[in-house]
């Protein structure tokens, strides 16, 4: 089979992927430290939302550091797009397994 006739993305899956990948364990990583490693109430009872913020702004400030700190990297809105997608596929995956969490501990 033959993938001639395919257009081109115009950018690299593989990239993209891994940017996600980052993303999605970063925004886990934050959402442990803020719920279970923090002493602070506010950030404890916002957990999700707070890890979710920190990632993106963190990865929206990588990248406009690299357009304009940096001269043999720039920065890429597809990456922050990548980042993001990785951090919202995290917070789904943090609101299922607490959902399923508390279903499993009512039922014993």
């Amino acid at each position: 089979m033959s993938l001639e006739g395919v257009p081109k993305l115009g950018f690299s899956f593989a990239d993209k992927l891994a940017h996600a990948l980052v993303y999605f364990v970063f925004t886990i990583l934050w959402f442990l430290a803020f719920s279970k490693g923090i002493t602070n109430t506010i950030l404890k009872n916002n957990a999700i939302v707070a890890s979710a913020i920190f990632a993106i702004i963190y990865g929206i400030c990588v990248e406009i550091m690299q357009e304009t700190l940096v001269t043999n990297r720039q920065g890429d809105w597809q990456d922050v797009l990548a980042n993001t997608t990785g951090t919202i596929l995290a917070i789904f995956l943090i609101k299922w397994f607490i959902a399923n969490n508390r279903k499993l501990k009512t039922q014993n």
